[in-house]
């Protein structure tokens, strides 16, 4: 048993394919495919797995299909027994096997599997041929040893090619301790740009992400094109997250408080601070610089330009919605523009920021920022500051949309205004910014009231003349 290989079981690849084929994750097209491994490790089993004869694998397989190529990864337990504990969904096949028939199993979800994982980045342990390894961060290294005694609850994945897990591990009269682990199905040689950032925020101990405790990688060969040069090249398998990844986005709370006609002034001013000590924990990660005049002069032409382009689409098109005061208002800003000339720091920023990228604990009122969907390099921090007000703006609109409003008795909701709830959350998560250790990144500057301004007239366009904004926040504009 200790030589067992899966890959060398009858009809493993073809158990593997039926698999592949039911799995939302795995695009391909229907017709002949051409699976070959790749790759791989093999894991040692934890303890307090009741079968004794299970075997831990995560296998890389090459795929050839109609469509072209793919590349996946499984992580696998192979029992000798079914296993009631895994479910249904966690069910890859049955495979016969020299030793008697193998229950296989989705590693994603096995209990073993997953505990064997964490100790293999707790540990940093690698495999024989040292194609792969597993390497702890955060004091993940101190955490106590993990047996198949775990819990474990499928999430909602990150991205569609992977796997997301949380695991609570019941220390007895010990901490319990939460994690969340990703496996990426599709692994690539290249981190991605929002990976590599929290694993770097990780190592300088920031609490405005997720932090990273652990990661895995593989290798597989890889062909070159153009020379035909073949080579082993090495990639993320999956990685170990603390369990704030999994936390409900604050949209949620944003859109209860506008169902309730609560103020939810404390949240915003929340939200503004951990964006605030977000920017800074970028900067103090990755640095930060002043503008040269040139981008000084390229931003104010750009802000000057995309004003006026907003205008005069919104005039075009919604002519009689458009307040009557904008135009002087247009006209002001773009004056103001021509006159900046202090230049603004530039530096890593998240870029597609809005509030479901805010992850916030609603027992303790903790929040991180999710870093999916950016980063964006060389940039004004203050362009996620509109990025996160336009989508509050935009959760407001739907809720008027939807008549999820609060209403009276009588089913008028005339007496909740939205506009000047907008206008005080806003505010508020302004405050909270200018009190975080990031300053106030230009926030008082006509180059964030023309960007305000600008995105707050696509929005009109885009929702067809609903307008969320007071007069009053238009004057202040």
């Amino acid at each position: 048993m200790v030589s067992f290989r899966g890959e060398e079981q009858s009809g493993f690849l073809d158990l593997v394919g039926t698999w592949l084929s039911q799995q939302s994750w795995f695009q391909a097209a229907p017709g002949r495919r051409v699976i070959t491994r790749v790759g791989g490790l093999r894991l040692p089993a934890p303890e307090g797995d009741p079968d004794q004869w299970v075997h831990l694998e995560l296998h890389i397989f090459h795929v050839d299909h109609a469509g072209g190529q793919a590349r996946v990864a499984v992580p696998m337990a192979l029992r000798s027994r079914p296993s009631a504990l895994a479910g249904k969904t966690a069910f890859i096949g049955r495979l016969r096997a020299a030793e008697g028939d193998l229950w296989v199993y989705d590693g994603a979800h096995d209990r073993a599997f997953l505990a064997a994982w964490h100790e293999m980045a707790r540990r940093g342990q690698g495999s024989r041929n040292g194609r792969s390894r597993g390497e702890a961060f955060a004091e993940f290294d101190t955490w106590p040893a993990f047996t198949a005694k775990l819990q474990r609850t499928p999430l909602t994945p990150p991205t569609p090619d992977a796997t997301r897990t949380a695991v609570t591990i019941d220390g007895g009269d010990a901490e319990t301790r939460k994690t969340v682990v990703d496996f990426f199905r599709q692994p690539t040689h290249q981190r991605s740009a929002p990976i590599d950032t929290v694993l770097r925020m990780s190592r300088t101990g920031s609490g405005t992400v997720s932090r990273v405790l652990g990661a895995v990688t593989g290798s597989w060969p890889e062909t070159n094109p153009a020379t035909g040069e073949r080579k082993w090249v090495s990639g993320d398998l999956g990685i170990i997250r603390e369990s704030s990844i999994a936390w409900a986005p604050v949209a949620a709370q944003a859109r209860t408080a506008l169902h309730q006609g609560s103020d939810f002034l404390a949240e915003a001013a929340q939200l503004g601070r951990t964006l605030g000590d977000f920017h800074a924990d970028l900067a103090g990660t990755f640095g930060a610089h002043p503008q040269t005049g040139a981008q000084l002069e390229t931003m104010i032409n750009e802000a000057a330009a995309s004003l006026e382009e907003q205008r005069t689409q919104v005039r075009e098109n919604l002519d009689k919605t458009v307040p009557e005061e904008l135009p002087d208002i247009v006209d002001r800003l773009s004056s103001q523009l021509r006159e900046t000339d202090q230049p603004m720091s530039l530096q890593k920023i998240h870029g597609a920021l809005t509030l479901e990228r805010i992850l916030t604990d609603e027992q303790d009122g903790g929040s991180i920022v999710d870093e999916q969907g950016g980063m964006s390099e060389h940039a004004l921090p203050m362009r996620d500051v509109v990025s996160l007000l336009i989508s509050l703006a935009e959760v407001v609109m739907e809720a008027s949309r939807n008549d999820a409003l609060p209403q009276t008795a009588e089913g008028d909701a005339s007496a909740f205004d939205p506009g000047l709830w907008f206008e005080q959350v806003s505010a508020e998560v302004l405050q909270g910014y200018r009190s975080s250790d990031a300053g106030d990144a230009g926030l008082d500057t006509p180059v964030f009231r023309a960007a305000m301004l600008t995105e707050a007239l696509a929005l009109l366009h885009r929702s067809e003349g609903r307008w969320v904004f007071r007069p009053s926040l238009l004057q202040q504009v």
